[in-house]
């Protein structure tokens, strides 16, 4: 390609350039952001008008350790079936360094579970299949999240997992219809 021709090449695409303009005449648009931008606005607003599909409720719970106590404040919880819990818990111990979590299992499970993790120093495994969800080994002063969708209508123990704790470390989660 000669110089002619590179210069020829050159001032087409500068003159299809200049005829592709914003509305407000400033800045040439590309057809990649002219396409982008048409389909952001409808995106958007399909996005901003999404609702859960299956109804599920949302439930935010807090639960704590009582201090330096060996027990967890409150000791009852409630949430309905099937609703995805967000679960907080936290530390609130100042002196102890004891480590504790929270663990949610199914009915009758509880002592087997506890029983079990004395072998791991507390660690209770996600993919154990007489627990529902399990927030990790907190520090003092640290707060930890999980999330789980409530399972059905019952009461349903939670613990701590640190070996000894669960006698006094324990609830109960009530899930109603």
């Amino acid at each position: 390609m000669g110089k002619r021709d590179r210069l020829h090449a050159m001032m087409y695409r500068t003159e299809v350039r200049s005829r592709n303009f914003s509305v407000l005449g400033r800045a040439p648009l590309s057809r990649r952001r002219l396409l982008v931008g048409s389909l952001a606005l409808p995106l958007t607003l399909l996005g901003c008008s999404r609702r859960r599909s299956s109804g599920q409720q949302g439930v935010d719970l807090f639960i704590e350790s009582d201090g330096d106590f060996l027990a967890f404040r409150p000791d009852e919880l409630t949430c309905p079936t099937g609703a995805l819990v967000h679960l907080t818990f936290h530390h609130a111990g100042k002196f102890l360094s004891a480590r504790h979590n929270w663990v949610l299992a199914y009915p009758n499970q509880m002592e087997a579970v506890d029983k079990d993790a004395e072998k791991t120093e507390g660690v209770i495994s996600t993919d154990d299949p007489r627990v529902l969800a399990v927030v990790p080994m907190c520090d003092k002063g640290e707060t930890m999240m999980t999330e789980f969708i409530a399972p059905a209508p019952g009461d349903y123990p939670f613990f701590c997992s640190t070996p000894g704790h669960a006698v006094d470390m324990n609830g109960i989660l009530h899930v109603t219809e």
